[in-house]
């Protein structure tokens, strides 16, 4: 008797842009109810897999087969769909604007409304999503949003493989620990699971095995219980140097923002961190910092009260901001990656007039690009082709190498980048620090702020708790926050 068929198999799958081979060879299978981590450094290979997968770009050469039938050429979306091949990303592909019910049926045949909904109410039913039908995707919160894109590829046919890429990266633990459970859910009904994500323990969570991609070639494929998170981290990174926490002597005071719980401060040299709950008051703080909020608040930055009512006035004092959403936010997809570092350097400057030139500007972004080390295409591709971790790069790169600024403003500069490029970015930050800027970094997540930090306040509404760099730092940033949302004694 011959074996069966893997539900998944990549036989020799290739994909070449121009000169760049972002694929080389990629071969694997994934058995039916197999839950597989796909990790690799940003550039690495694992979202091109997945295009190549889903139909959104087709392979140089080699293919896959899906339950032994093979896929000859390119796939549609439609058509990847009906051979039961479920994609998931980060931001669920749906329309904001509309229902669920008309989310779960968009671009697919329409039978009788009460057909559609009882399908819709089957389908919802079986991620575990007890929603109103006409209720507007706007309204849900991302990890429902995520089941209704499951949901709405559930509704194509049977579903044989889900591939999900970074599903974590926004949620927080208990919306985390009901994906997984739906994901188990899947995996004992059959369907194999591609998991791509940068948080290594939502990875040893969940997943059975552990396939690495590295320069688009594969290098790692093995049982995820060999692994701890130190031998995964020099999997994906070979390499990977251990971060130099010297700390220069903070010089002169250069911003401090008064709220009714105390003072928030930040010296020439220094990083701090502002440390909150999801969505809390330190993303207002840093937009206030950086110009970017409706209500401009005055505080004191190098000695003088200032009150930005734009981001352009920020600038212009040395104010520079990297917002939580590189892509809707930061980011010009449809621009080069050479005019998305360079844009707002084209004209004057903040401070010495200084006009960019076409030379200049790219010498500026070979520069960035060498010591933030970005890969991926050429300075004059799309910034959109690079993947998240190096557009995240250039984002960063716009604020430090064609100026250098007095007080940099980062809201959680490493979300959703893997573990070598988080590295590349801690140490760009720290070194703007040590060139004499002052640098505050805003986030939801301790491990960041943690990892790049001098000390730090835990914010949560007017209320502050500065905490102090120390041996068990995380754990107290952790505390502080537990003790500000307790309720107060009468």
């Amino acid at each position: 008797m011959t074996a069966p068929e893997p539900r998944l198999r990549f036989d020799g799958v290739t994909v070449d842009f121009g000169a760049t081979r972002a694929l080389d060879d990629i071969a694997f299978a994934v058995e039916p109810g197999e839950i597989v981590g796909l990790l690799g450094h940003n550039g690495a290979g694992k979202s091109t897999l997945f295009n190549v997968t889903t139909g959104v770009i087709g392979a140089s050469s080699g293919g896959f087969a899906v339950d032994g039938q093979r896929v000859e050429g390119r796939l549609t979306p439609r058509e990847a769909a009906l051979r039961g091949i479920t994609v998931i990303h980060q931001e669920p592909a749906l329309a904001p604007n509309m229902t669920v019910l008309e989310n779960l049926f968009l671009a697919r045949a329409a039978p009788s409304a009460a057909e559609r909904q009882r399908r819709a109410r089957e389908a919802l039913a079986e991620v575990g999503a007890d929603l109103p039908l006409d209720m507007p995707v706007e309204a849900l919160g991302l990890g429902e949003r995520q089941l209704v894109d499951i949901a709405r590829g559930m509704l194509s046919g049977t579903m044989k493989v889900l591939l999900l890429d970074e599903p974590t990266a926004a949620l927080g633990k208990a919306e985390t620990d009901a994906l997984h459970a739906l994901i188990r859910r899947f995996a004992a009904q059959g369907v194999s699971v591609l998991y791509v994500s940068h948080r290594l323990p939502d990875i040893m969570e969940v997943c059975s095995r552990i396939v690495v991609l590295r320069g688009g070639a594969l290098v790692v494929d093995g049982p995820a219980s060999d692994f701890t998170p130190a031998l995964l981290a020099e999997a994906l990174v070979p390499d990977l140097r251990s971060l130099d926490f010297t700390r220069v002597e903070p010089g002169a005071e250069v911003v401090a923002y008064a709220l009714s719980g105390g003072e928030i401060t930040a010296r020439a040299g220094e990083v701090v961190g502002l440390f909150g709950m999801a969505g809390g008051e330190q993303f207002g703080i840093a937009a206030q910092l950086a110009g970017a909020a409706a209500d401009p608040r005055p505080y004191r930055l190098c000695g003088s009260e200032v009150r930005f009512a734009s981001p352009g006035r920020a600038i212009r004092r040395g104010v520079f901001f990297v917002p939580p959403d590189r892509d809707t936010e930061g980011l010009i997809a449809s621009e080069t990656a050479l005019d998305n570092v360079m844009l707002p350097w084209y004209s004057e400057g903040p401070s010495r007039g200084w006009w960019v030139s076409t030379r200049s500007g790219a010498d500026t972004y070979a520069r960035a690009r060498a010591g933030l080390d970005i890969r991926g295409p050429s300075a004059d591709a799309e910034v959109s082709q690079f993947s998240g971790g190096n557009r995240q790069k250039h984002l960063l790169a716009r604020w430090l190498y064609p100026a250098e600024p007095t007080l940099l403003v980062l809201a959680q500069p490493t979300q959703g980048v893997d573990v070598g490029a988080k590295l590349d970015i801690v140490e760009a930050t720290r070194a703007a620090a040590a060139n004499g800027a002052a640098v505050i970094v805003a986030s939801s997540e301790s491990d960041e702020i943690a990892s790049m930090c001098d000390r730090a306040y835990t914010v949560l509404g007017d209320r502050l708790v500065p905490v102090p760099r120390s041996e068990s730092f995380n754990a107290q940033l952790l505390s502080s926050l537990l003790g500000l949302a307790e309720p107060a004694h009468a």
